[in-house]
């Protein structure tokens, strides 16, 4: 019997726990993951990266770096090793033909698919800031984390123990605030291990609302806004940036500021690949119109699930794009497909709540799950629970246990 083919584009949350709940159905069903990295990445423990080293030495060599790495990032075929049910195709897709059935590679292959799955996340959104793009440091990825950290050490490299440092973040969101709260930490270390003055050192917030973390409760704005000044943190608000310049900034009510270091975490939008599917609706941020059953237009066997999709929760409001909401599209889809593969009826899509925990700086966090709300250490040490209950939802035990306890070194 032939088996029928699922093609997933994506190896983030959605399309990795899609994969391997779908890798159940061995004998009926293959399915085939696309990845142009050909990893799977943690995107919840970026900000560790930017963790001082317990050990005070802050520049790494090869080795160090690629076990700070290996601490977020898994390679895919040591999650699906002896699932041979699953092929991994180190690829990018390009383009489709609906029609056809088919998915175009970047190498010039296409692979033909009953169902098709995308899952390839979202990119920074720059909004058309001039000279945004070519001049910030982006944060989306790994290796973007690591750059960031190598950029702000050859910052305290290259400067005057009498010169100031400006670190800027721009963004007050959950992004903006883990990383300026982890730079702070970060810069300490740097400070002491070159000898610069600790005060001539500043991190900076510049968030264009009035408020940090906009979507969250009074109690969660009040207790990041607390820790952050606490750590000396300067926060701008209701001031967006105009326009970037070779180490300044403007902002919208005409104050220029200074940077040597200038992340860009305000906002992400939907890959690109939205766009080349015939038939489908775009929504804000290039995510793809999807029905109840997260089906992209009037394609029965075409679903997307996390970033890409626009989907609205029980408050008519968008879905938030988070790792939860992703895992919980993945699943959904992953059985709504073998549903259909049996030829039985599928079931609506309902959404889940997502919950928070936000890491600010060292081993001190927040979270709010609406029944209780706790911050500082517990917090953290819930955050790290979570890793590992991730980690073992993905990969053996032994291994799970290996990846959780690279990233609780750092």
């Amino acid at each position: 019997m032939n088996k029928r083919v699922a093609v997933i584009v994506g190896g983030g949350f959605g399309g990795v726990r899609a994969a391997l709940d779908l890798s159940r159905h061995k004998h009926d069903l293959k399915v085939v993951l696309v990845d142009k990295n050909g990893y799977h990445s943690y995107p919840a423990d970026y900000y560790k990266l930017l963790s001082p080293s317990s050990d005070h030495k802050e520049h790494f060599g090869p080795a160090k770096f690629r076990l700070m790495f290996s601490s977020v990032s898994i390679p895919l075929p040591e999650i699906f090793e002896g699932i041979e049910s699953v092929e991994i195709l180190t690829d990018e897709a390009v383009g489709f033909d609906v029609r056809a059935s088919l998915v175009k590679l970047a190498s010039g292959g296409e692979i033909k698919y009953d169902w098709l799955i995308l899952a390839p996340g979202s990119v920074t959104n720059f909004y058309g800031v001039p000279g945004l793009k070519s001049r910030a440091l982006e944060f989306k990825t790994t290796s973007d984390s690591l750059n960031l950290r190598n950029a702000v050490d050859e910052v305290f490299e290259r400067k005057g123990k009498r010169e100031p440092i400006n670190i800027v973040v721009g963004g007050g969101g959950f992004t903006g605030c883990e990383v300026a709260s982890e730079l702070v930490g970060y810069a300490d270390s740097l400070s002491r291990i070159h000898g610069h003055p600790r005060d001539s050192v500043y991190v900076s917030i510049i968030e264009a609302s009035p408020v940090l973390l906009g979507p969250l409760s009074d109690w969660a704005k009040r207790k990041t806004e607390a820790r952050l000044k606490k750590l000396g943190v300067k926060i701008f608000l209701s001031d967006p940036i105009i326009d970037v310049m070779d180490g300044a900034l403007r902002l919208k009510s005409g104050k220029e500021i200074r940077f040597d270091v200038l992340v860009w975490a305000a906002g992400v939008k939907a890959n690109f690949l939205g766009e080349k599917i015939e038939g489908a609706e775009l929504a804000k941020g290039s995510c793809l119109m999807v029905d109840e059953y997260l089906r992209v237009g009037n394609h029965e066997n075409i679903f997307a699930v996390g970033d890409i999709a626009f989907c609205e929760g029980f408050d008519k409001k968008p879905m938030p794009m988070t790792s939860q909401t992703a895992v919980s599209q993945g699943q959904y889809v992953a059985y709504s497909i073998k549903r259909q593969l049996h030829g039985r009826k599928i079931f609506k899509y309902h959404p889940r709540e997502s919950k928070f925990i936000m890491p600010l700086g060292g081993k001190y966090a927040i979270t709010d799950l609406g029944f209780v709300k706790i911050s500082g250490f517990l917090a953290w040490y819930l955050k790290r629970f979570v890793a590992l209950k991730y980690f073992l939802s993905i990969l053996p035990a032994t291994k799970a246990f290996k990846v959780w306890w690279r990233g609780a070194r750092f």
